[in-house]
């Protein structure tokens, strides 16, 4: 008889992960949590296809050993590099991220989607955003890939005086599409920046696990605290060699 599975386990290049974590917890998951960051090794936008599906299928044996319930490739690199041969090679369900520009494109206009080097050079993104401006005509896709932007992020998260501007193109766009779940990091800056709504895909990648587990849980996202007085965390095991960090940031930026 095949063991049960259990517990969900999240994968990311390093911290950006982290936001999708927040998310799904609070939206109410509860199960047994895994977090893997490769901090070691981000970040992985210039990085080649094979170096990444290396380093992903390292940590998703990893996940397989603990027998997880259900994977989330919290990471948009990592998803469009990488997602269909995680699926192939492994039998538990695997949730990908993606970039929320369906969303975006119903404002029409301009929508700005930054993302890192090689979610830009896939096929797979690159088709998403060909579905897009099929769907929305009155939406005009522009592209930007941040090159150096996630690992910035990395290194710069707790220094409030640390000027990420370089790193956005000019322009007036309707809506901006934050490609890498890092980038969720500077959500409101990068709202000031251009004076328009910005978006992240980790809300359908929430309603997607939840799916995926067939379970109920609360609807809707707000600004406040992660935990609560009423609200209390599932266990979290942070895995890899940078687990400790990765703990200390999730606690830091989402636990009040």
């Amino acid at each position: 008889m095949s063991k049960k599975r259990s517990g969900v386990a999240f994968f990311d290049s390093g911290i950006g992960g982290l936001t999708v974590l927040c998310e799904c917890i609070r939206r109410g998951i509860s199960q047994p949590i895994y977090y893997y960051g490769d901090n070691e090794y981000a970040p992985y936008g210039n990085k080649s296809r094979e170096e990444i599906l290396s380093r992903v299928c390292s940590a998703f044996e990893t996940f397989d050993k603990l027998n997880v319930q259900a994977a989330v490739v919290a990471c948009n690199t990592a998803t469009a590099v990488c997602v269909d041969a995680l699926r192939e090679r492994y039998d538990f369900p695997i949730v990908g991220a993606e970039p929320a520009v369906f969303s975006a494109a119903r404002r029409g206009g301009e929508v700005l989607v930054l993302t890192t080097r090689a979610t830009y050079e896939s096929g797979r993104f690159r088709a998403l955003c060909e579905r897009v401006e099929e769907s929305y005509q009155n939406a005009y896709v522009r592209l930007c890939p941040c090159d150096g932007l996630a690992g910035e992020i990395e290194a710069h998260l707790f220094d409030k005086d640390y000027d990420f501007s370089a790193f956005f193109p000019v322009g007036q766009p309707a809506s901006v599409v934050l490609g890498c779940t890092h980038y969720i990091y500077l959500k409101e800056y990068v709202e000031r920046f251009y004076s328009c709504k910005a978006y992240d895909g980790n809300e359908g990648m929430a309603r997607r696990l939840e799916n995926l587990l067939g379970v109920q849980t609360r609807k809707g996202r707000d600004r406040q605290p992660l935990v609560t007085p009423t609200q209390k965390l599932p266990q979290i095991t942070f895995l890899g060699t940078c687990g400790g960090y990765n703990k200390h940031v999730f606690e830091q930026m989402f636990v009040k």
